[in-house]
């Protein structure tokens, strides 16, 4: 953990603990994807989808883009929520993905520790200008290299970063919410997920990724999980929600 985000340490435990190591800052030499090159993330992207074969390359993107927005978003929302801190997420600005063994993005490496966000986002109550560094600096610049890469299209990486902001909120409102001094922050973090619209009109890419299907938490969008080899639906996965309401209704 980058030392400026050591306090959110007791926040991340059980099944969040991982995302402690999500960041670190560059060392000399050490070996990282850097996102501002768009044929090396390409290129570790196609190094995990081909081997699926044509057949499979649409769930392996969703699939490796998911693991992209785990470890990105909750510690960086979190240092952003809870910490009033920004962290250097813009690609060009020099931060590097990491993989695991698997092909699989599993963190960052970055070009600096976290920084105390700027007046203008720290007093706002509009969250698109609070988390204007993740949303605008990094998943608007990295999302489109992804959809380019992978030949999907951009809505499906877009709700699968949402799906991952809409965790952040689960974990992270109720802690805010004992924190008078979050308060604004959680409403603005609150509305990046229920506002269809930003500030400016146009349409917010980040809207309901899931809602309430029977009183479940369903996806808007499916990710495709069952179509990997060995893997079945996701728990919020809306084919599977529809499938158990048929059910259901035949009795």
């Amino acid at each position: 953990m980058i030392p400026a985000l050591l306090p959110l340490a007791p926040f991340l435990t059980g099944d969040y603990a991982g995302h402690r190591d999500s960041f670190a800052v560059a060392g000399a030499g050490e070996a990282g994807v850097p996102l501002a090159d768009a044929a090396a993330v390409g290129a570790a992207l196609t190094g995990f989808t081909a081997p699926l074969g044509p057949a499979r390359r649409v769930a392996a993107v969703s699939q490796w883009t998911k693991s992209y927005f785990a470890a990105l978003t909750i510690p960086a929302v979190a240092a952003n929520l809870l910490l009033d801190c920004d962290l250097p997420l813009a690609p060009a600005g020099g931060i590097a993905m990491v993989l695991a063994e698997t092909g699989r993005p599993c963190g960052f490496r970055l070009p600096g520790d976290a920084r105390p966000l700027a007046p203008a986002q720290r007093e706002t109550a509009c969250g698109f200008t609070r988390f204007s560094g993740l949303i605008d600096d990094h998943l608007a610049a990295i999302i489109p290299v992804f959809a380019a890469a992978g030949g999907v299209p951009q809505r499906m990486i877009w709700s699968n970063a949402a799906d991952y902001l809409e965790r952040a909120a689960r974990l992270l409102l109720p802690l805010a919410a004992a924190r008078p001094d979050c308060a604004t922050a959680a409403a603005g973090l609150d509305a990046l997920l229920t506002t269809p619209h930003r500030p400016d009109g146009s349409p917010n890419l980040l809207h309901e990724p899931v809602r309430l299907m029977n009183g479940l938490r369903t996806r808007k969008v499916c990710c495709l999980r069952y179509a990997m080899p060995g893997e079945d639906f996701c728990g919020s996965c809306p084919k599977r929600r529809r499938a158990e309401a048929a059910r259901t209704a035949r009795g």
